[in-house]
C-alpha cells in the first residue's frame, strides 16, 4: 500500500486529528500484513480482515526484519497475529504481545481509523510493559 498524498481526491475525507494517511482500504489484500511507510518515516505493519484494519510496528525486535509479508496464523482478543517471516516469532495486532519466541520483547501498536475507504493511522502506542512509572 503506497501512501498518497493528502488531497488527492476532492471526496477523499480529511485526516482525524493525530492521524496520518496511511493509504485505501482497497489496496489492502485481506489477510496479508502489509508493510506501510508513513510520512514521519515510521514504518507500520498493517494487517486487513474484511473492514476491519490494525497497525503494529514493523520491525520485529529479535532481529530488526520487517513484519511485513509475513503471514497471519491465528487470532488473539479477537484480533490478527502475525508472523516474523525471518524466524517464525508471533505478535497479537490488538496488544502487540509477542505470543511465541524466539522473539522475547513485544511491539508498539497504532490507533487506525478508516473512513470513507482511506486508514489513517494515529500515534505509536507503547508496548506492553513499556509504559513509564
Amino acid at each position: 500500500m503506497t501512501p498518497a498524498k493528502a488531497g488527492t481526491s476532492v471526496s477523499e475525507p480529511a485526516a482525524p486529528a493525530g492521524f496520518v494517511r496511511a493509504g485505501l482500504l482497497a489496496d489492502l489484500e485481506d489477510g496479508l500484513p502489509t508493510g506501510v511507510v508513513l510520512d514521519n518515516g515510521e514504518r507500520v505493519c498493517v494487517v486487513r480482515r474484511g473492514d476491519a484494519v490494525w497497525a503494529v510496528h514493523d520491525v520485529c525486535p529479535h532481529r530488526g526484519f520487517a513484519l511485513g509479508g509475513g503471514d497471519v496464523v491465528g487470532e488473539h482478543e479477537g484480533a490478527p497475529v502475525v508472523e516474523c517471516p525471518w524466524h517464525g516469532a508471533h505478535f497479537s495486532c490488538a496488544t502487540g504481545a509477542v505470543l511465541n519466541g524466539p522473539c522475547t520483547d513485544d511491539i508498539p501498536t497504532f490507533p487506525v481509523q478508516v473512513l470513507g475507504g482511506v486508514v489513517f493511522i494515529g500515534a505509536r502506542r507503547s508496548a506492553p510493559g513499556t509504559e513509564a512509572a
